[in-house]
């Protein structure tokens, strides 16, 4: 399993940059999992344009964890 990649300490547009270079790197039946500190409106049209799936939980400590799935 892939560590968790933590993008919340970064300044826009690096989140959206990181997790976008890092899903290139998904093969099929492959997760992505994310941890931001905001929900990215932004790049749910880009996950999806790629064909990604995306799961998006909102954690106790008001981080967001993000799921990113490559379909099989």
């Amino acid at each position: 399993m892939r560590p968790i990649l933590d993008v919340r300490e970064l300044p826009a547009p690096e989140p959206m940059i990181h997790i976008l270079e890092a899903v290139t790197t998904l093969f099929p039946g492959e997760t992505l999992r994310v941890r931001h500190n905001r929900t990215p409106h932004l790049l749910y049209p880009r996950l999806h344009e790629r064909g990604l799936a995306v799961e998006t939980e909102i954690l106790p400590d008001g981080d967001v964890l993000l799921v990113i799935r490559r379909p099989e």
